[in-house]
């Protein structure tokens, strides 16, 4: 799938505020709310709809959300309650000119990518990581979850008709060790990403910037 016929699937998706989209925040959201170790911000890429943009705007947090669609953007900015939550519309190979900028003056904040890394290129993904391991304070916290190899043939309540790549966890960890972090802590299997009938089989990883 092209650049130009993922934007036009994820514009249609969120211009129509797709049926049956969830607005609360995922159970990732749930469990990286306890994770965080005194961080001055919140990095996320892939924000989607801003369903965990916004719980953790709610929870105080500094916010800087991230999507190559201008409707999920758009979308997120007309539901926002909060100032401290900022939308930009930019793909992950866009994006440093507005890291950049959030980052100056924190000592240390967290990026948080959910069904993310399987959405985008492998080349996007590694190019991604590399550029979090320069720009990153040390000390910074890292959360990724992704659909993971033995996923891709189980039934998709939003369907198969887009780009979705299935990542072997361990080479995904070691993909981002690499870069330049520790691993805190991992898993996969399923029970982690339930919604209705479907229970992805996703890796977890929480590392941290050496």
């Amino acid at each position: 799938m092209s650049l130009l016929e993922k934007s036009i699937y994820w514009d249609s998706f969120y211009s129509s505020r797709k049926k049956g989209a969830p607005a609360y925040p995922s159970q990732f959201a749930a469990f990286v709310i306890n994770e965080l170790a005194d961080v001055d911000g919140i990095i996320e890429f892939g924000c989607g709809n801003g369903r965990d943009s916004e719980f953790f705007a709610a929870h105080g947090f500094e916010l800087l959300a991230l999507d190559a669609s201008k409707e999920a953007i758009e979308l997120c900015r007309s539901r926002s309650a909060h100032e401290r939550a900022r939308y930009v519309q930019s793909t992950a190979g866009e994006a440093r000119d507005a890291l950049q900028g959030f980052l100056a003056g924190k000592r240390k904040v967290a990026v948080y990518a959910r069904f993310f890394l399987h959405a985008i290129e492998e080349a996007e993904a590694a190019a991604l990581l590399d550029l979090l391991g320069v720009m990153l304070p040390s000390g910074s916290q890292v959360f990724f979850e992704y659909r993971t190899v033995d996923d891709a043939a189980q039934d998709k309540i939003f369907g198969t008709d887009h780009y979705r790549r299935y990542l072997e966890h361990g080479s995904a960890l070691a993909g981002i060790e690499r870069a330049g972090f520790s691993i805190v802590y991992q898993i996969e299997g399923h029970g982690l990403a339930k919604f209705r009938d479907e229970d992805a089989k996703v890796g977890r990883c929480v590392a941290q910037k050496n």
